[in-house]
């Protein structure tokens, strides 16, 4: 019996919270832009997350499009006691790693597959032709691996 699908909790209107710009927008975004603009946010993210007891991670860009926009991502939480938040992706990496012939510690892990750099992020068992969730360094975007030329990637990268 197949679970229907999670439904997402209601998010507010998406409105724009500008008010009034102290410089005038960019004519088009540049990747030192962008950088810039993911540090400053992340340091404000964590200066208020701290104030409430908790961390911040990510700050991850993804979806660029130097004309226009691009999405960033934080995920605030709880610190445990390495200082990391919670993750229940990364829990389940290191309990089915072994299985798919890699380490519990390869998450997050980096490869190169033609001449792309990619971050391991996660496995995904009902795919078992392509389990590995990996995501491409330079831009953010999500690929699936097959997890034996993974293992093979990273054996090359001998890191």
């Amino acid at each position: 019996m197949k679970k229907p699908p999670r439904k997402r909790q209601p998010s507010a209107p998406k409105a724009p919270v500008q008010t009034g710009a102290k410089v005038p927008p960019p004519r088009n975004l540049t990747p030192e832009l962008c950088d810039r603009l993911r540090r400053d946010m992340m340091k404000a993210c964590l200066a208020v997350a701290e104030t409430h007891g908790l961390t911040v991670e990510g700050g991850d860009l993804s979806d660029i499009d130097l004309r226009h926009s691009f999405e960033i991502s934080f995920r605030v939480g709880i610190p445990q006691e390495s200082g990391e938040i919670y993750s229940p992706e990364k829990a389940l990496f290191e309990v089915l790693a072994p299985h798919f012939g890699l380490e519990p510690e390869d998450h997050g892990r980096t490869f190169r597959s033609k001449d792309e750099l990619f971050r391991i992020v996660a496995i995904n068992p009902n795919r078992p032709k392509y389990p590995i969730s990996a995501e491409r360094v330079s831009d953010g975007r999500g690929f699936k691996f097959p997890a034996e030329n993974v293992v093979m990637y990273l054996q090359r990268s001998g890191a």
